[in-house]
C-alpha cells in the first residue's frame, strides 16, 4: 500500500504510473501518439503559433559597409488552449473484495482500468478536435467517379476511393503530401487512418505490388502493413485507430461503434508523431511548428495525469478504498494549412 503525505493530495505514484503506462503504449489506439506534447503551466491560457507565411518569407538582404541591417518582420500570433480536468473514481469495497473467489491485485487493476477509461475518452476527443472538415484547410472527399482534385493551394477536392483497384493510393496521397507542402513549406511527416480507409489502402493491388523486389514482380500476398506504409509515402509514422467504445448502459446490449471515423485519414506535419513512451525528449516547445498538440499540464504527477488513492468508510459494509484518477489534457489544432482530412473514402457499404 502506498505512503501517503499531507501534501500529495493523497496522490498514489505507483498507481498513477500504471495508468499513464496504460496509456501511453496502448497501439490500438491513435491518442497517444497523433500529437507531441507541449506542456503548459497552467490548466488553460495562451500560447504563441508562428505565422508560416512570415517564416517563408526571403528578408536577408545585401548590406553595404555602412549601412544597416534589414529588420525581419516574422511574427508568432496568440492562441489558447486549456487542458480541462477530467475526473473517474472507483471504490473498492473492504466486504466485496474480502469476499472475492478470484485472486486478483486491485493495486495493478484498478490503475489499468482506469488508464483504459482515460484511453477511451482521450480517442474521442482526437475524433471530434481532428477528424472534422472545420479542423483543417483542405479536405479531400472520395468518389466513385471522375477526380477532381482542385487547382494548387484549393481548400478542397475530390479524390477516388482508396479500395478502387484502378487507382494507385500512393501516388494519389503522394500528389496530396506535394500540394500540402506548398501551403506551408512543411511536408507532411505522419498519416493516421480510420479502420476501413486502412484496409482498403493496404489491400489495394496497386499497392500491394509496389512491395515487392525482382525482374518478374508479383504482387504480396499479404496486405501492406503500416511500416511499409510509411516507406512507400515517404513519411515517419503511419497510425489507425482500432479503438471501440460502448454507449450502452451496464447490463445492456453492448452498442460497439468504431471512434474515428472509419472511412477517414489525417495527413499533417507534427514533430516527434508516433513516438511511445512519451518523456520530455519528445514534448514540442513554441519554436517548432507543428499542425495539433496534446496540450499537458505540468500541475499534476505524470503526463498530466494523477491517481489518488484514500479510504471511503461510508461506501457499503467495511467502507472502501476509493480510486479517483484526474487527467489535464487539451488536444488542439495549432496550424490548420499542416493537416489534410480525408473523409469518406471508401467505397460505401451496400
Amino acid at each position: 500500500m502506498a505512503d501517503f503525505f499531507p501534501g500529495s493530495l493523497y496522490v498514489d505514484y505507483p498507481q498513477t504510473g500504471i495508468a499513464v503506462r496504460r496509456f501511453q503504449t496502448d497501439t490500438n489506439f491513435l491518442a497517444p501518439f497523433i500529437a507531441p506534447r507541449q506542456v503548459v503551466k497552467k490548466p488553460s491560457g495562451l500560447y504563441t503559433v508562428w505565422r508560416m507565411s512570415d517564416l517563408n518569407r526571403d528578408e536577408l538582404k545585401a548590406r553595404g559597409p555602412s549601412a544597416a541591417p534589414a529588420t525581419g518582420a516574422f511574427n508568432r500570433d496568440l492562441a489558447t488552449f486549456t487542458t480541462d480536468a477530467r475526473s473517474l473514481a472507483y471504490d473498492l469495497n473492504a466486504a466485496a473484495q474480502a469476499g472475492s473467489d478470484i485472486d486478483s491485485d486491485p493495486e495493478t487493476v484498478i490503475p489499468m482500468a482506469l488508464g483504459y477509461k482515460l484511453l477511451i475518452s482521450a480517442e474521442l476527443r482526437v475524433a471530434s478536435t481532428f477528424f472534422v472538415p472545420g479542423a483543417w484547410y483542405r479536405v479531400v472527399t472520395g468518389t466513385g467517379g471522375a477526380e477532381a482534385p482542385g487547382a494548387e493551394g484549393s481548400a478542397a477536392g475530390t479524390r477516388r476511393y482508396v479500395d478502387d483497384a484502378a487507382l494507385d493510393p500512393v501516388t494519389m496521397i503522394g500528389d496530396e503530401i506535394r500540394r500540402q507542402g506548398l501551403l506551408t513549406g512543411q511536408d507532411p511527416i505522419a498519416m493516421v487512418f480510420g479502420r476501413r480507409f486502412w484496409h482498403g489502402l493496404r489491400n489495394n493491388p496497386k499497392v500491394r505490388a509496389q512491395l515487392v523486389t525482382g525482374t518478374t514482380p508479383v504482387i504480396q500476398q499479404r496486405p501492406a502493413s503500416l511500416e511499409q506504409m510509411a516507406m512507400l509515402l515517404e513519411l515517419q509514422w503511419c497510425g489507425v485507430s482500432k479503438a471501440i467504445y460502448n454507449t450502452s448502459l451496464e447490463n445492456e446490449q453492448p452498442s460497439n461503434r468504431l471512434i474515428i471515423p472509419a472511412d477517414s485519414a489525417l495527413l499533417y506535419f507534427a514533430p516527434g508523431a508516433g513516438g511511445k513512451d512519451v518523456d520530455a525528449q519528445l514534448n514540442v516547445g513554441v519554436e517548432q511548428p507543428s499542425a495539433l498538440a496534446r496540450f499537458v499540464w505540468e500541475g499534476v504527477a505524470m503526463d498530466g495525469v494523477q491517481v489518488r488513492r484514500f479510504p471511503d468508510q461510508n461506501a457499503g459494509p467495511g467502507g472502501s478504498m476509493r480510486s479517483v484518477i484526474d487527467v489535464y489534457h487539451g488536444y488542439g489544432v495549432v496550424a490548420k494549412e499542416m493537416g489534410t482530412l480525408f473523409q469518406s473514402m471508401v467505397t460505401p457499404l451496400s
